[in-house]
């Protein structure tokens, strides 16, 4: 979900919003709100006996299965964020291009 999320919402939004800030602001709210989400589903498949998301410990370590867990989300929480700051640079690219006139010769 936080992959669709991201592919779907991060590039638009700098390109449609002007302030980076805000741009990162909304990216980072609508992220935290999907991540919760999809953590307290994993979390409830988890419990009812599902090893998909978690796997078993052998270990019998606490936090033996979620590191990957943390580490896959944020490397995907930074993967919007360069999208954003992509966007918004395109944007500003677009705005700033100098006009080429065709009818006058290049100096």
């Amino acid at each position: 979900m936080i992959a669709i999320l991201t592919v779907l919402a991060a590039l638009p939004l700098g390109l449609l919003v002007r302030n980076r800030l805000a741009a990162y602001l909304v990216f980072a709210i609508a992220f935290s709100h999907v991540y919760t989400f999809q953590t307290a589903n994993l979390v409830m498949e988890w419990v009812n006996g599902s090893t998909r998301a978690f796997p078993a410990s052998q270990s019998g370590e606490l936090l033996d299965g979620t590191l990957g867990y943390f580490a896959f989300t944020s490397m995907i929480y930074a993967v919007g964020f360069a999208l954003v700051t992509l966007g918004h640079w395109l944007r500003n690219r677009r705005r700033t291009a100098p006009e080429i006139r065709l009818d006058q010769p290049a100096t």
